[in-house]
């Protein structure tokens, strides 16, 4: 009954506070680290958080939020729900429920590094594609502010209708992207996290990139359960107890529909595209807890070494394509101005 309790105050504050802003990606890496090289230390948590205060002065000043509800007697990591991205949260309450949070903070610093790294490369990457693309619109705006407008003092009758065809056609597209668009985002928030992973799978360019991440996701969460000893039901029912939007949620749910039935959920688990099958051997072999445990952290720590790889040649594609897709629109862009300024002129000559 406790723990029910407590779970249920744990929702209703995640759903009170789910549109609170979170920190910055290095906010988050900092306070996790900082929090837990103390612990490892022999600091307390408050003392670990004091000290990061203190020594962190560009730490959001929410942490002094989270230090107050932690003198308070709240549960100290659904305080930082608010703060921590959704599925850096996930990992942190699940593996701070039967483990070590220090060794938890860890993990959740790992994955944030990465996040940041890369998030901070494809700013460098998008910085030189923008530059050409904010040329190309001022040029677009010079051509039809500055020079086209004296030209059509000259054009001929068909010259206006070819133009006023020429923007209707443009505003039916610019209707007929943004209908796309919000029917696509209305699906989007329709589908489960499940069918959205097997989804994602599927798109060009970050496909192999999110089969990594799900991939060292799971197994790094479940080798945090398999160690801490729980039987399969176990796990199912510590899962249940994430949030309803959480992808290890949803995947509780149905396995335990599958136990209640009475099936093997191996054979779904199978059939799911975003659970490597090296993972479901691993779970099929037979090994004692222990084995099994070792067997799980070794290879999210190589998922992990795959998933880094798989995001530096992800974000190597990214500048070539959007250059080509610049490359294009300015194309695109002199043919639309300089083929009717063409036709122009010959008509004046």
């Amino acid at each position: 009954m406790r723990r029910h309790g407590l779970t249920a105050r744990f929702r209703a504050k995640w759903l009170s506070n789910s549109a609170t802003a979170k920190w910055p990606l290095t906010s988050q890496l900092q306070f996790c680290q900082l929090l837990a090289d103390q612990l490892a230390s022999g600091f307390s948590l408050r003392q670990a958080i004091a000290f990061s205060q203190e020594v962190k002065a560009d730490l959001p000043k929410s942490v002094a939020q989270v230090a107050t509800e932690l003198a308070a007697g709240t549960d100290f990591v659904a305080s930082l729900a608010p703060y921590l991205q959704p599925n850096v949260f996930y990992q942190l309450r699940l593996t701070t429920t039967y483990g070590d949070l220090g060794s938890a903070l860890n993990q959740a610093a790992t994955l944030l590094r990465l996040m940041a790294t890369q998030k901070k490369r494809l700013r460098q990457l998008l910085l030189y594609p923008l530059a050409l693309l904010l040329g190309m619109l001022g040029l677009f705006v010079t051509l039809q502010v500055g020079i086209l407008p004296q030209l059509q003092q000259e054009i001929a009758p068909q010259r206006a209708t070819s133009f006023a065809a020429g923007q209707y056609l443009i505003f039916v597209s610019v209707i007929g992207l943004g209908c796309f668009l919000v029917t696509s985002y209305r699906w989007w928030r329709q589908q489960s996290r499940l069918a959205l992973a097997s989804w994602y799978l599927r798109l060009p360019l970050i496909g192999r990139l999110c089969r990594a991440y799900y991939a060292y996701y799971l197994a790094a969460s479940l080798s945090q359960l398999v160690n801490s000893g729980l039987s399969v039901k176990q796990m199912v029912t510590v899962l249940t107890q994430l949030p309803d939007q959480a992808l290890l949620h949803q995947l509780a749910v149905t396995l335990s529909s599958q136990l209640a039935a009475g099936q093997s959920p191996v054979g779904w688990l199978r059939q799911q595209a975003y659970v490597p099958t090296q993972l479901v051997i691993l779970l099929q072999k037979g090994s004692t807890n222990d084995q099994l445990a070792r067997e799980l952290h070794l290879y999210s720590d190589l998922r992990y070494r795959e998933l880094v790889q798989a995001s530096e040649q992800t974000l190597a594609l990214v500048q070539p394509i959007l250059l080509t897709v610049v490359a294009l629109m300015i194309v695109g862009a002199y043919l639309s101005l300089l083929l009717p300024m063409y036709a122009n002129l010959q008509g004046v000559m």
